[in-house]
């Protein structure tokens, strides 16, 4: 690759990454408004009024209550992302051993702004946040890692970012983020199917919050190429009742 063509691909790759944290940051911000409101999810109450698992209940409250009404926050944030659509259930399409498969999204955002950028159009490219709850640290911690292990192991059909978001909602407050970002580095370290580059280092995202960390790691598929993952442990101690 020439110089030139190196610091094209460095320079789409700085200003995808600056959107993706930009997006993360309102998610933080949407975060503080969901504390601020003194907002409470009775798990136990959910259950008798509906099917849907608290896990995707939890998600959807996020998403529906606070990520699509309060846009404008990011929009004055930088507007490039005036445009920014926030879903959830999301079916997208990837490719695991040849087979063709449905991979259902738990928040899916596009329209980043990135015409111009990259060559797929703002419509098709998307970043994926998947969303686990985390009751302790040990089988929360395992389907936390088995993401992680899909998006080494998943050949996307469509233009997905090379970052990845992973929420945890912290349901207990004698489980703090520290302990559970070194509970999946542990994990990471024991994981065969994960190429991990960096472990979990913590990161700034919002300055008015301390949960979030960045590692990298390598797919196992094509040129295994690197990508990131951005992780949001908040705390939902006070948030989630019984």
């Amino acid at each position: 690759m020439s110089e030139a063509s190196l610091f094209i691909s460095k320079r789409k790759h700085s200003i995808t990454e600056n959107r993706v944290k930009n997006v993360l940051w309102y998610v933080g911000e949407c975060y503080i408004l969901l504390i601020n409101d003194k907002v409470k999810y009775s798990e136990k109450l959910h259950v008798k009024s509906s099917t849907i698992p608290f896990e995707d209940y939890l998600r959807n409250r996020l998403v529906e209550d606070y990520l699509i009404k309060n846009k404008n926050l990011l929009k004055e944030r930088i507007s490039e992302l005036d445009e920014i659509n926030f879903g959830y259930e999301t079916n997208k399409e990837y490719i695991e051993k040849g087979i063709l498969k449905p991979d259902k999204i738990d928040i899916y955002i596009n329209k980043l702004g990135l015409n111009g950028i990259l060559e797929d159009s703002d419509e098709n490219v998307y970043y994926a946040i998947e969303c686990k709850r985390i009751r302790n640290l040990g089988d929360s911690t395992t389907q936390y890692i088995n993401d992680i292990v899909k998006f080494s192991n998943r050949e996307y059909v469509k233009r997905r970012l090379p970052f990845e978001g992973q929420l945890g909602f912290i349901e207990l407050n004698s489980i703090t983020h520290i302990e559970v970002y070194g509970n999946i580095n542990d994990k990471l370290n024991k994981e065969a199917e994960i190429t991990t580059d960096t472990p979990l280092q913590p990161c700034t995202i919002n300055q008015n919050i301390s949960c979030s960390y960045i590692s990298k790691h390598k797919r196992n598929i094509g040129n295994k190429e690197q990508f990131s993952i951005y992780h949001l442990l908040l705390d939902y101690s006070d948030i989630v009742i019984n």
